[in-house]
């Protein structure tokens, strides 16, 4: 019965009653699972080694698509260029010659990469008319491969000076060194030719009387021998014709004169034999020799020679003077004697010591 009277009154104008109302959550989502244990281990392992070959080819593609995106541009770098030089027939270039230069040089790296400055011709300066001044180097005169090209050239010109070539006839002077073996000397050193003609400028020229040979050995040499070398002028100086000589070398014995002071005088018989020395006295008792000859001889000589006074008649007792002759003398030696005569004394009859 009460139902039926609240929906009367409600029907009769009443409010109806306030109703509560609960509030309605948003839907939240279904709830995750937390993710297995090694998932992403096995991700990270996938995304690095998975198709290893195909990510390794993309990486090389990528290196080589970017190393021909920045190796193409142009680029400098810096090249020495040898220098040659075309000169007249009636001239001599007097100043100091330019052997090379440093060129900058610009194109794309590839082909930058791949130059070798050893494979560009040398620049040739053809001074044939040119005068005394600077001669400029442009350019032009280097060779280089297509695609490259100069920026600069340091030094840019090359001062060139002339002077009139002449021709003289000068000696020719053998250069030597070295000792012969002891005992000989060399007497003579004949170059053949004696002359040679040269060429060169006329200011250089004018000092110039003789061109050396190249050195020539005597270091021990004990007989003449015949050498062959060649004649080395001075810088800026030309040989007309061959350089080559030939030089005749004469090797000798020495000869050398020796003085031999104070050897002593022995005393003997006319016929060689021996004499006791206390019967006799020499005055004077020592005397100087001079040998001449080759020096190996009289260094054999000096040991084996004597001064001799020999006594016709050792029997007399009488004082004499005496021609004195030297006993071990080799052939070829010459001998002198000073004195040349002694007095020979028998004992008994010697004055006394000063």
């Amino acid at each position: 019965m009460s139902r039926q009277k609240s929906e009367t009154i409600g029907s009769l104008g009443r409010a109806p009653a306030r109703t509560s109302r609960i509030p309605i959550r948003p839907s939240l989502p279904p709830p995750v699972d937390p993710p297995e244990r090694g998932t992403i281990r096995r991700w990270i392992h996938g995304a690095l080694f998975d198709n290893v070959g195909l990510k390794f080819l993309s990486l090389v593609l990528a290196v080589t698509v970017f190393l021909l995106v920045n190796t193409d541009k142009d680029r400098e770098i810096t090249a020495r260029v040898g220098v040659s030089y075309m000169l007249p027939d009636d001239k001599v270039l007097v100043s100091e010659r330019l052997d090379e230069v440093r060129v900058t040089l610009k194109g794309p790296w590839q082909r930058l990469r791949k130059f070798d400055e050893r494979e560009v011709d040398r620049i040739n300066l053809d001074l044939r008319r040119a005068q005394s001044g600077d001669v400029v180097i442009t350019p032009d005169m280097i060779h280089l491969p297509s695609g490259l090209q100069v920026t600069s050239i340091s030094p840019r010109t090359v001062h060139v000076a002339f002077d009139r070539r002449v021709e003289k006839l000068v000696e020719v002077v053998a250069q030597v060194s070295g000792r012969p073996e002891h005992g000989f000397v060399v007497s003579e050193v004949k170059p053949v030719p004696a002359t040679i003609k040269v060429r060169g400028a006329e200011s250089t020229l004018a000092a110039v009387s003789a061109v050396h040979t190249r050195e020539i050995s005597f270091e021990g040499r004990a007989e003449s021998y015949i050498a062959e070398t060649e004649v080395v002028p001075p810088d800026g100086v030309d040989v007309e014709g061959s350089p080559s000589v030939v030089v005749h070398v004469t090797v000798d014995e020495e000869l050398v004169t020796r003085k031999l002071p104070g050897l002593t005088v022995a005393v003997r018989n006319a016929d060689g034999s021996a004499v006791d020395a206390a019967k006799w006295t020499v005055t004077p008792a020592q005397v100087d020799v001079t040998l001449t000859g080759t020096l190996l001889s009289v260094e054999k000589a000096k040991s084996s020679i004597a001064p001799v006074a020999r006594l016709a008649k050792a029997d007399d007792g009488r004082p004499r003077e005496v021609d004195l002759s030297m006993d071990g003398l080799p052939p070829g030696i010459g001998v002198k004697i000073s004195p040349e005569r002694v007095k020979v004394t028998p004992a008994k009859a010697a004055p006394p010591s000063p």
